[in-house]
């Protein structure tokens, strides 16, 4: 399979990653900022995550899955989605840092990537579907 192919077959995939992107460094610096001026890290989790939420909502209306779907109902399934995203990111960066004693910045690292291969199968089979 050449690569043209491949990255055709995968361009949605590749759009969200991209996007995923840029929601990520979002919530990071975000999360980074707020821990260097002492907020503690769940509530720096929940902003930072919130942030990103908002870039995500419409990277992937406009661009990763071009949805032309009412937004109302679109966002109402979007925020379910990211509620349980943030609720697993956030269960699952304290099992890291407080029961493994992962590095905090480390841990945000990992549950991103989790939370991001999660939030893509999601939003792909219900929220934009």
């Amino acid at each position: 399979m050449n690569l043209s192919l491949l990255l055709n077959k995968n361009k949605q995939f590749i759009k969200y990653a991209i996007s995923g992107t840029i929601n990520t460094c979002i919530t990071l610096f975000v999360y980074n900022i707020l821990i260097k001026l002492g907020v503690n890290y769940m509530i720096s989790n929940a902003i930072g995550y919130f942030l990103g939420i908002v870039n995500g909502f419409v990277l992937n209306k406009i661009w990763v899955f071009k949805s032309h779907k009412t937004i109302y109902i679109l966002f109402i399934k979007f925020i379910i989605v990211n509620i349980m995203s943030l609720v697993f990111s956030t269960g699952f960066l304290f099992f890291l840092v407080n029961e493994l004693a992962f590095n905090k910045i480390i841990a945000q690292l990992i549950t991103t990537i989790v939370t991001g291969l999660i939030n893509y199968t999601l939003n792909r089979l219900w929220t934009f579907s």
